[in-house]
C-alpha cells in the first residue's frame, strides 16, 4: 500500500477510536465499532512500521535486446534483351513507262482586267493612267497526247 494512504487511514482511525472512546460515557452501543477500528488501525500502523523498517529489494527489469535485422544482398537481375529479327523486304521493281506525248508551245488569248498604271514623267512626277481591260496572247506550254 502506498506509505501517503497508510499514514492517512491511521490518523483516521485514531481520531474514529478517540471520538468513540469520549463519547462511551453518552453512548453504550459505539463501544464494538471503536475497539474494531482502533484494532484495524494498530494493524494499519504496524503494516507501516514493518514496511519502513523492511524495504522490499529492488529488482532491475530485464534488460531488453534488440536484434537488428538481418540485410539480405541479392544479385542484381540480369536483363536479356532479345533484338527483333530484321526483315528486309525487296521492293517491288519499279517499272518506268515512258510517257505518250509531248509538250507544245501554243498561243492562247487572255483577258486582263482594266487597271490602273502608274507612270513617272522625266521630272520625277507620278501620273495615274486608267489603262482600259483588253485580250493579251500568252505562250503556254500544253501536255498533248496522242
Amino acid at each position: 500500500m502506498n506509505k501517503m494512504i497508510k499514514v492517512c487511514l491511521i490518523a483516521l482511525m485514531a481520531a474514529t477510536t478517540t471520538t468513540a472512546f469520549a463519547h462511551h460515557h453518552h453512548h453504550h452501543r459505539g463501544t464494538g465499532f471503536a475497539i474494531g477500528a482502533g484494532i484495524l488501525g494498530a494493524g494499519l500502523l504496524a503494516s507501516t512500521i514493518y514496511d519502513a523498517t523492511h524495504p522490499r529489494p529492488y529488482v532491475a527489469p530485464a534488460p531488453v535486446v534488440v536484434a537488428p535485422q538481418p540485410v539480405v544482398v541479392a544479385p542484381q537481375p540480369q536483363v536479356v534483351v532479345q533484338q527483333p529479327q530484321v526483315v528486309v523486304q525487296q521492293p517491288a521493281p519499279v517499272v518506268v513507262q515512258q510517257p505518250v506525248g509531248h509538250y507544245e508551245n501554243r498561243v492562247q488569248n487572255v483577258w486582263v482586267e482594266g487597271r490602273y498604271v502608274d507612270q513617272t514623267t522625266p521630272q520625277g512626277a507620278v501620273v495615274r493612267t486608267w489603262q482600259p481591260g483588253h485580250y493579251e496572247q500568252q505562250q503556254t506550254q500544253v501536255w498533248v497526247t496522242p
